[in-house]
């Protein structure tokens, strides 16, 4: 990295939109006839709901789950109205107006919230469709199997709700060889005939890997768009890194052996070392867990953190460093290291995602032949 005298201080995400097509196009050969419908929940796992939602539609991508209202209004006023957004935490009476304005489709996870939104349905003229939610024993959101079949029975109801998918959620797909997989995969089956015939979602990102059975007409990634690892097999695994964090370096000094580094002083010196402060912190998404053992990449290297990371800044051992680490280089953060900065921090790689701070430049980067690495 050559000195570059126009630098800023502030960090960058640079969002690889041609990767996230990529990601998408490979799910969704893996997926076969099944649709896609991509999980943009949380500013589309920190990356920015808007211009990823029309990277995703612009590859093809037509139905969209956030988890809110707001989430879906935003959505919608970037990508226009001919998608179709689905709302996961599903209805309530203060989101009403958003709902109905933005077109979005609630998903329905209760019988509460079923009968609530068929009121709402049955006073409007063109009440959205719905999905409705299943609990196949992952006891978070979702109809109990037993408030189902009371759903199943009451005719009007159903009709008022007008679904366009029933779905449910994995549990443990991430590990194939886990019982619980086919467990729920059996009781959505026998869940699903008691409901009259409606396209059928069950697929997170991981699902998608457990093959065809679990496919059926509707798979919907997440953190597989965007380039996470989401099983415990990366070997398997078709995508590709789409965030990097771009940390500036702000300064670069020298230190003796004994001096301490940072807050309370949690790193000394045994050596002599030369050090970089560099412009990201705790509040752009390097986690304070990765103190004193986590990592960054400058000139291709790794560069261990020592001290505790602060909320602006993290400091960076480049004692090592083959080339000059200059003032306005860069140090280098999650892309194809996102899986290791995960176990170093004991956390998610979704986690790490949505982790990265609002005050970040986002660059919604194409490579260049050269840039690419």
């Amino acid at each position: 990295m050559t000195f570059q005298p126009s630098y800023s201080t502030r960090p960058t995400l640079r969002v690889d939109l041609d990767a996230l097509k990529a990601n998408y196009a490979a799910l969704s050969k893996l997926a076969g006839a099944a649709k896609i419908g991509a999980a943009v929940k949380a500013d589309a796992y920190g990356l920015g709901a808007v211009p990823v939602g029309r990277a995703l539609y612009g590859a093809g991508c037509r139905i969209f789950f956030v988890a809110t209202a707001g989430e879906g209004k935003i959505l919608r006023d970037g990508i226009g109205p001919n998608a179709a957004i689905y709302v996961l935490n599903g209805p309530a009476p203060r989101d009403k107006g958003v709902l109905l304005g933005a077109k979005l489709k609630p998903v329905i996870n209760s019988l509460e919230q079923a009968r609530y939104w068929a009121s709402v349905a049955d006073e409007v003229n063109e009440p959205p469709y719905t999905a409705i939610h299943i609990d196949t024993g992952m006891n978070r959101l979702g109809l109990p199997l037993e408030d189902l079949t009371e759903l199943a029975r009451d005719k009007k109801l159903w009709k008022s709700l007008n679904p366009e998918w029933v779905m449910s959620h994995l549990a443990c797909a991430p590990d194939a060889s886990n019982p619980m997989n086919k467990t729920q995969l059996e009781r959505f089956r026998k869940a699903a005939a008691q409901l009259p015939l409606t396209p059928l979602s069950l697929a997170n990102s991981a699902g998608i890997y457990l093959g065809k059975p679990y496919h059926f007409q509707m798979v919907r990634p997440g953190i597989a768009l965007y380039g996470g690892q989401a099983t415990t097999k990366a070997e398997q695994e078709v995508t590709q890194p789409v965030a990097t964090l771009l940390a500036p370096i702000l300064q670069v000094r020298y230190i003796k052996a004994g001096e301490t580094v940072g807050y309370n002083g949690t790193f000394t010196a045994d050596k002599d070392m030369r050090i970089a402060v560099v412009g990201a912190g705790y509040a752009d998404g390097v986690p304070v867990s990765h103190s004193n053992k986590g990592t960054a990449i400058v000139h291709d290297m790794e560069a261990p953190i020592i001290g505790r990371v602060s909320m602006d800044l993290t400091i960076l051992d480049v004692t090592e460093a083959r080339l000059t680490v200059e003032t306005g280089g860069v140090a280098v953060f999650r892309g194809s290291h996102l899986e290791s900065e995960a176990s170093i921090g004991e956390t998610l790689n979704y986690e790490l995602l949505v982790r990265l701070g609002q005050r970040c430049r986002r660059d919604y980067w194409k490579p260049k032949k050269e840039d690419a690495r």
